[in-house]
């Protein structure tokens, strides 16, 4: 098996985890600045980051957002408040077009009034979003997978965990990666002592990622909406677990 990668947004850029030959055991963690560079530590990529997307907002909101919405709303068996809230609404390339330009968020919402525009949460991740879509743009057949970490967290435990970043969600991720084979504290070890380039919670999403990445590897992984869900380029469309 190749090396398998799961990626999340950080701070500091790119938190990648890597399984070489698949091997949990042997995980290693690192950031990297570019999204360009990830592509030279394995593959699948598994990134927490949309891949395929709507062209304009008359297109309608993705499918795959509302699919994992209803996925976690299905498997929240504990009643966790706004596991809704968890998938993010996300730009088009209209909307990527104004930070292209060099647009700030007040450009983009004169752009885009309501109902049309986007929350100041959304329009932060914009710019990771912009530079995965123009690498996909140069390269089509670059190996990212898009992942989603709430929903590979709930496909493995079986039901959707508390908040990421209370004590009992923090436990319930760390627990089950401890399960996996994941010495998590070794890993975050090797990343910058700075906490100013990376969370905790970023680490574990990560690592997760790199599980779906061996699902999709082995062939064995599903979709949401569904697996054939292409965008106007033909990327994937489609949240994978």
């Amino acid at each position: 098996m190749h090396d398998l990668v799961g990626v999340d947004g950080c701070r500091g850029g790119w938190l990648a985890v890597v399984l070489p030959g698949g091997d949990v055991r042997r995980a290693h963690a690192r950031i990297m600045s570019r999204a360009a560079d990830l592509w030279g530590l394995g593959a699948p990529i598994a990134i927490d980051m949309p891949v395929g997307l709507m062209d304009r907002p008359a297109d309608g909101a993705r499918p795959a957002d509302a699919a994992a919405r209803r996925f976690l709303a299905a498997h929240n068996f504990d009643g966790h408040r706004g596991v809704g809230a968890r998938v993010f609404g996300l730009p088009t390339r209209a909307h990527l077009d104004i930070l292209r330009k060099g647009g700030d968020y007040a450009a983009l919402r004169a752009a885009f009034p309501s109902p049309n525009a986007l929350s100041k949460q959304s329009w932060n991740i914009c710019a990771k979003i912009a530079e995965l879509d123009d690498l996909l743009r140069r390269c089509p057949a670059a190996p990212f997978w898009e992942a989603h970490p709430e929903v590979a967290f709930a496909h493995h435990a079986g039901r959707t965990l508390a908040p990421k970043k209370t004590g009992l969600g923090a436990q319930a991720r760390r627990e089950l990666l401890d399960r996996a084979g994941f010495a998590v504290n070794t890993l975050s070890q090797s990343l910058p002592p700075s906490r100013a380039a990376w969370a905790e919670d970023d680490l574990f999403d990560a690592c997760i990622l790199a599980l779906t990445a061996g699902r999709i590897a082995e062939g064995v992984h599903a979709g949401l909406p569904s697996l054939d869900e292409r965008d106007s380029r033909g990327l994937r469309r489609a949240i994978h677990y």
